[in-house]
Parts: C-alpha cells; structure tokens; sequence
C-alpha cells in the first residue's frame, strides 16, 4: 500500500516539535532550574514530584528518545523504507500509553497540569494516531 508522504512529513514535524519541548525540560530539569509556566500553572509542582524521574533519570530524557526515533524512522520512511515504521508504531503505542498514565497522574495525584507535559501529550497523541493512518502492518 502507497503512503502519502505528507505522513511521513507530518510525523518528522511532530517529532521535531517534540525533541524541542523535551530537551528544553529534561536540560532545565536537570540544572535543577525552574521553567516558567503559561496557563496550567503548575509545572514546577509536576516536575519536582517523584512522578517526573524514572529510575533516577528524568523522564524528559525518555521523550526526547523517543521523539528521536519517532524522527529517524520516519525519515527512513520519508526516504522509501516504510517498513521501518512498524518501529516507531510499537514506540507510540508504548508511549500513548505512558501519556495516559502521566496524564492520569497530574490530574488525580498530583493535582496539577504542566503546559509542557500536555503539549508532549498532545504530540504522542498525534503521532500515535498518524501511525494508525499510515498503517505500518500494511506496508510490504
């Protein structure tokens, strides 16, 4: 099955996106420095509680992993392996699944949203659902 391109360009864009607003989190996160916040307001209680490290490691760092290889396989795709988004769709599927239970975390637990964890949210959302459009099973 042919896959428009525009998927693939849609896919690095959201990648891109993503790379930025979890480098400038896990990089700040990380000096231990306080990131403003727009309208949630309640960044600095998300990302100081227990819930923002995995194994001791920020769990900014995890999106920004996978935000890269979101980024090289659809590339690779963009680039006539299609094939190589069956990669980043079990990658998304992981990661939608994470988004949930952070989301689910901010809203229940700790009780405070962060603009910059709904915005990656947003993209894991977007890109998972590409995934579904793109249809990585299918491709031969």
């Amino acid at each position: 099955m042919k896959i428009s391109r525009w998927i693939y360009a849609a896919l690095v864009s959201a990648a891109f996106l993503g790379m930025t607003d979890s480098s400038y989190v896990a990089l700040h996160s990380s000096q231990g420095f306080l990131i403003p916040c727009g309208f949630a307001g309640g960044c600095d209680q998300v990302l100081s509680s227990p819930y923002a490290r995995f194994l001791g490691i920020s769990i900014a760092w995890f999106g920004l992993a996978f935000y890269l290889t979101i980024a090289a396989t659809s590339l690779f795709a963009f680039f006539s392996y299609p094939k190589v988004l069956r990669v980043s769709f079990v990658a998304s599927g992981l990661a939608f699944l994470i988004s949930l239970y952070l989301l689910y975390l901010q809203a229940f637990v700790i009780r405070a949203f962060c603009d910059y964890c709904l915005f990656s949210a947003s993209l894991v959302i977007l890109i998972f659902g590409l995934h579904f459009w793109a249809r990585p099973w299918q491709t031969t």
